[in-house]
């Protein structure tokens, strides 16, 4: 296979893969999916009668099936294409080691007719003599073909690309076929027709062992639309070709670039599934959510049983927070492929977000099931845990994902919050620094270790770290709000009300800065302001506890000044 979904976690034998999304706390695992398939037909029929001709006397009358002389030669098209990535590439060398071995096919070939030798012979000559060797990696060297007849090595695009551009030259009938995330080649004159499968040597397989494989079903209403299955055309093996190198340029970040190509291939291929879905990542990797969606839509229009299509757009909908969407589009994943550790997590976070903590951690527990070494999960499901009122279960299961990816500087932050709502501030101030020192500029991880160390009572270096908040992040009224309070207690009044004003500009609706504000000017004697602000507390926060308190408060202040 070639391709994969994009998942850093979830272990797959497939080729190409990376990542779309990867965000901590409440936020999305987004993953997304490559496609590295390459194809090539030619438009024969009853070739094999014709065979014997092949290696007789050149004076003969050409056959009427031979290539038409002014169509390009697939293999200088190739060449050319990866010419754009490999600028020094030596073309006319290449054109000859192909020659080379289509001649070595030859000479074992002899007169040899029948198409169940000839398969044999040409597989025997390029896996066994030749030892091309198929790789599963989905990078530039292992599918252009300059770069695998340099290495002998290739994925199953190169394998079947150096298989097409032989056939060619031997005119044999020999097609690309394209399946989801697959390529592979078949031989077939209308009277004989066999799938030849380059990643295992030429081995043969059937329709049917494609046609339901998990993850990657395709249904009857694609098969008979053509879009899956068929002989493809030139056209459609270089889109093919425009296609995977998008991909490439996308986990290179070179975005533009990427979809250029992903373009011209749905322009040359306009019935890919796969294709649509996999533009739709990259407009998703432009944060253009609308054309995400409708390439999405369109691939689902084109392959109905395709599950990555519906993982896809339901990370669409989740990073939109239509949140039922998404849950409907994971489930539908996972009708489809049942084994797909990302559906469950990501639809797990999905349930998690509108409310529903038992199905997320049901989701969560299933995705660790499916794999018990997926750290994110043990993170999330410890996080549901502890939104739950369950906070045993979430230390255990940050403990968990720590022991099994120490480097995970979130769950630090997430089992920092744990050990501070459990009071135990050593712990908390020793996870989220271990957090600040990983990931720097996070004004957050310094707000978290500020009330770990109020907590403490170390009031110094509270406010040590609210100053390092602030500088981070200027325009949080509550910070302001909060660092008034620690000035106070370290009787810095006057700076402590300079917070209380920049919190009450920033937020006026906030009661409690009033407040604090107002026992300050109590404090040193500005009574005006202390009961004009004492005012404006009850104003705002009518059922305050403390409330006949204050209407006290203000009553002596009131009776001050009438005296």
């Amino acid at each position: 296979m070639s391709t994969r979904w994009k998942s850093q976690l979830h272990h797959d034998t497939s080729e190409m893969f990376w990542f779309r999304f990867a965000h901590a706390g409440s936020k999305f695992l987004l993953v997304g999916v490559v496609w590295t398939i390459f194809s090539f037909q030619y438009p024969f029929a009853g070739l094999r009668h014709f065979l014997p001709v092949l290696f007789g006397d050149d004076s003969r009358q050409s056959p009427g099936w031979e290539i038409c002389p002014q169509q390009a030669n697939l293999a200088r098209t190739v060449f050319e294409i990866a010419q754009e990535s490999y600028p020094e590439i030596d073309m006319d060398g290449y054109l000859r080691k192909l020659a080379d071995i289509v001649k070595n096919i030859k000479i074992s070939l002899r007169d040899e007719t029948e198409p169940e030798q000839i398969i044999k012979t040409i597989n025997r000559v390029l896996f066994n003599e030749l030892q091309f060797t198929y790789v599963q990696t989905g990078d530039l060297d292992s599918l252009s073909l300059n770069r695998v007849l340099d290495t002998k090595t290739g994925n199953c695009v190169g394998l079947s690309l150096l298989y097409l551009c032989t056939a060619e030259e031997l005119r044999l009938p020999i097609y690309g076929v394209s399946v989801p995330e697959h390529i592979f080649v078949r031989y077939d004159d209308g009277d004989f027709r066999r799938n030849i499968e380059t990643g295992y040597e030429g081995m043969f397989t059937p329709d049917s062992y494609y046609i339901n494989m998990p993850g990657k079903r395709i249904s009857q209403t694609s098969i008979r639309n053509g879009c899956y299955l068929k002989n493809l055309t030139r056209n459609e093996v270089i889109a093919d070709i425009y296609l995977n190198r998008s991909l490439i340029q996308k986990e290179k970040d070179n975005v533009q670039a990427a979809l250029q190509d992903a373009n011209r291939a749905i322009q040359l291929h306009g019935n890919d599934a796969v294709a649509f879905c996999n533009r739709g990542v990259m407009y998703e990797k432009m944060h253009d959510s609308d054309r995400a969606l409708d390439d999405y839509n369109k691939a689902i229009a084109l392959n109905p049983d395709y599950a990555p299509v519906y993982y896809n757009r339901g990370s669409a909908y989740a990073s939109m927070e239509i949140f039922d969407r998404a849950i409907m589009d994971y489930s539908k994943a996972i009708s489809l492929h049942p084994n797909f550790t990302l559906s469950f997590y990501n639809r797990g976070i999905a349930f998690k977000m509108i409310g529903r903590g038992d199905l997320s951690i049901e989701d969560l527990s299933h995705a660790i099931a499916l794999d018990p070494k997926f750290a994110l999960a043990y993170a999330q499901r410890g996080l549901v845990y502890a939104e739950s009122g369950e906070p045993e279960k979430a230390l255990a299961d940050f403990n968990k994902g720590l022991e099994l990816d120490p480097d995970n500087t979130e769950i630090y932050m997430k089992r920092s919050i744990l050990h501070a709502d459990a009071q135990r501030f050593d712990e908390a101030i020793a996870d989220i620094s271990t957090f600040i020192q990983r990931t720097k500029g996070n004004a957050f991880a310094y707000y978290i270790r500020a009330k770990a160390y109020r907590g403490k009572g170390e009031i110094e270096k509270s406010l040590e770290d609210y100053n390092k908040m602030i500088e981070l992040n200027p325009r949080l009224a509550g910070v302001y709000y909060e660092r008034g309070q620690i000035k106070n207690q370290l009787k810095m009044t006057d700076e402590a009300i300079e917070d209380f004003n920049i919190a009450i500009e920033l937020f006026p609706y906030n009661p409690l800065a009033y407040l604090h504000r107002g026992n300050t000017f109590l404090k040193i004697g500005k009574n005006e302001r202390a009961l004009n602000d004492y005012e404006i507390y009850l104003k705002l926060n009518p059922g305050a506890p403390d409330r006949e308190e204050i209407r006290n408060t203000i009553e002596v202040l009131k009776g001050h000044r009438d005296n």
